[in-house]
């Protein structure tokens, strides 16, 4: 269904992102996120917009998208959608695979709200407004954890009983959208090499080992929280460390799932969850601020040794996401660290190309090959999509 309008919908906790596509051919993007009081809507086409908007809270943010998008004439008002593609992250068997949205669907959905509450009820809420807003519009659930459903059995299981991993309690893994976009813009450059470590570094963040473009393993689990400590996560957390967090404070079971995925992380050990306020704060001589760079980077290190062992080697670094993307320090210290792995960062380059917005290599020529590649998970979405429509 070449040409079809597909809009990409990405709920977050604290935003939501939306894209249109026409087939490949992105249109534009809108990001809505609160900014002190207000939530700000920018839309990046070929001009970049700031509207302001005044809502109650993000859950209304599709009521907006039609309005924004026709009044900066980036959707005709003749023109239809074909298609709506939802990023689903959502524990289970049956969030492996993409789904068109259906009253079976609803109730998968709604029931793993009751083990993930907070990484569901915003996809449920998303998918309320969605509906209301496109009546008629098909809309499909896109996995992210599809990518790595053919993972060996040895990744996918705890030290419990089988019993538990039968009953859904495994380790689905997520950034799998991203994962697969990088995958899809290197072989447009050259063919993929054997092992691959592939480094997602954002507000959420993980590494994932990729052999002969297949993962075979990844730092998330049951839920987004296992793994690296990320921008308010606190990632990978002894049970008994987390059982002695909600008896200090006295949390229910909710709160500190609530407490592990919102304000831990380098928002608990830095003050802050932007990794560009923490390099400030440390340059002033932040003490703190250090310390949750250094655990945040150190956590990255030890993870990409992890993959590069579950990968049987390394032929091949890949840095993606919002940080890889746009912080030159942050490469810098990551790569610094893996030197044991062949891998030897090119300073000048890193440097000189403080953001990149395409595909591009990072380092030595004496050093294994380190790509930055920007990651596209609403092109991977629609990509789907428009296949599932035809």
């Amino acid at each position: 269904m070449a040409g079809a309008l597909v809009l990409i919908a990405n709920p977050g906790s604290a935003s939501r992102k939306y894209a249109l596509f026409e087939g490949a051919t992105l249109r534009g993007e809108l990001h809505f996120e609160w900014v002190n009081d207000t939530i700000i809507c920018t839309l990046h086409t070929k001009k970049v917009h700031d509207v302001v908007v005044h809502i109650r809270d993000l859950a209304h943010a599709a009521h907006l998208i039609t309005d924004i998008l026709h009044a900066h004439r980036v959707l005709q008002h003749h023109e239809q959608l074909a298609g709506i593609g939802l990023r689903i992250v959502a524990p289970g068997d049956y969030f492996l695979r993409d789904h068109k949205l259906t009253d079976d669907f609803l109730a998968h959905i709604t029931e793993a709200k009751n083990t993930a509450p907070l990484h569901v009820t915003a996809t449920l809420a998303e998918i309320t407004a969605l509906r209301d807003q496109f009546a008629g519009v098909p809309i499909f659930g896109v996995s992210d954890s599809a990518f790595h459903a053919d993972k060996p059995a040895h990744a996918w299981h705890y030290g419990l009983s089988p019993e538990f991993a039968e009953a859904g309690i495994k380790r689905f893994g997520y950034h799998g959208i991203s994962v697969a976009s990088v995958l899809q813009q290197l072989q447009h450059v050259a063919p993929l090499p054997h092992r691959l470590v592939v480094c997602h570094l954002g507000s959420g963040a993980s590494v994932t080992a990729v052999v002969n473009g297949h993962s075979v393993d990844t730092t998330m689990g049951y839920s987004p929280l296992e793994g690296l400590v990320m921008g308010t996560r606190s990632g990978s957390i002894d049970v008994a460390a987390a059982l002695a967090v909600r008896q200090r404070n006295d949390f229910s079971d909710t709160q500190l799932d609530a407490f592990l995925n919102t304000k831990s992380g380098l928002l608990g050990l830095g003050g802050s969850a932007d990794i560009r306020d923490l390099l400030a704060h440390e340059a002033n001589g932040s003490k703190q601020a250090a310390l949750a760079l250094s655990v945040f980077v150190y956590s990255i290190q030890k993870a990409v040794g992890q993959m590069v062992a579950a990968a049987g080697g390394l032929d091949a670094l890949v840095l993606t996401g919002t940080i890889s993307e746009r912080s030159a320090p942050i490469r810098e210290r990551l790569l610094a660290g893996l030197e044991c792995f062949g891998v030897h960062i090119n300073a000048e380059l890193n440097s000189t190309h403080a953001t990149f917005d395409q595909p591009a290599l990072l380092s030595r020529r004496i050093s294994r090959p380190v790509c930055v590649v920007p990651t596209q998970e609403a092109a991977e979405i629609a990509r789907r999509v428009t296949a599932m429509l035809r």
